[in-house]
């Protein structure tokens, strides 16, 4: 499993085990910060930040002070115990913004270019700048990129699993319309057919957290894959070795005020994350 390989490769190879100092948990997003300065974020699904379990409580607030590698572990089998409700939702988002914090020694030009992998931090080109004319593109997960992605592609299909809650209303002299227009959105239980149809797939790194990025990748085999967003800011090889060409994501470069933006700005936090975090483009150099 992806996450697993990640945080078996961090335990062999960080030099410092840093613990575990904050977590906030956003309506939107769930913040890790650890003893070292070093900051992680992973988005949340279906409100999964809210607290309402009594024992997972009691097991977070337990956490703070501990090594960070072996909350990870915790993390991981508590998640893979459980269905897939708000607790084990909430358990991914925070195992997953983990290892992004705990990835940030790794995440620079130096370390992963010795690994055969090009970082940059290049702001003009983000996911959506990623896009090629004319070409058939499905983008898992409804971000503000679609609109973006929809002008320069010659078909858009957008998977959700929701897909009824990303429905717009337009309601004129003409009657009633529906949107959106820009791009066709299909439920993900049958995006199968959409992924065979495109050139490029665009993949949120909040299918991390729902447990679906391997299934997804193993039916995008041959296709053109970016995985994008904040809560795909972790070491990034094990996404590379299953057919991933690109990561667009983000790091942390202000933690502090990262931990006021999440504290403070509720579920439009994460508009504000540019102040407090660079972009990161990561691909594999030897293909």
């Amino acid at each position: 499993m992806i996450l697993g390989e990640v945080r078996e490769y961090l335990d062999a190879n960080l030099k410092c085990r840093p613990k575990l100092e904050k977590i906030i948990l956003n309506p939107g997003f769930t913040g890790v910060l650890l003893d070292d300065g070093a900051m992680g974020l992973a988005m949340n699904i279906r409100s999964g930040g809210a607290l309402k379990d009594p024992a997972l409580e009691r097991f977070l607030t337990a956490t703070p002070g501990r090594d960070a590698l072996e909350v990870a572990f915790d993390l991981e089998e508590r998640s893979a115990n459980l269905k897939q409700d708000k607790s084990a939702l909430l358990l991914r988002s925070l195992l997953v913004s983990l290892l992004n914090a705990l990835s940030s020694p790794l995440m620079n030009e130096e370390y992963l270019g010795a690994l055969g992998y090009t970082l940059t931090t290049d702001n003009d080109k983000h996911a959506s700048q990623q896009v090629r004319e004319g070409e058939t593109v499905t983008i898992v997960g409804y971000g503000g990129m679609v609109r973006n992605v929809a002008k320069i592609a010659g078909k858009t299909y957008v998977t959700e699993l929701e897909p009824e809650l990303f429905k717009s209303t337009v309601i004129s002299k003409e009657g009633v319309d529906f949107g959106p227009h820009c791009a066709q959105v299909v439920s993900a239980s049958i995006a199968g057919q959409c992924f065979r149809d495109s050139d490029t797939v665009f993949i949120t790194g909040c299918t991390l957290v729902s447990d679906t990025m391997e299934e997804i990748l193993e039916q995008c085999r041959g296709r053109r894959i970016i995985v994008y967003g904040y809560t795909a800011g972790l070491f990034p090889e094990p996404l590379f070795r299953r057919g991933v060409n690109i990561i667009s994501t983000g790091k942390v470069t202000d933690s502090r005020l990262m931990v006021d933006l999440l504290t403070n700005c509720a579920g439009a936090v994460e508009k504000f994350f540019p102040q407090a975090s660079e972009n990161l483009q990561i691909w594999d150099s030897k293909i």
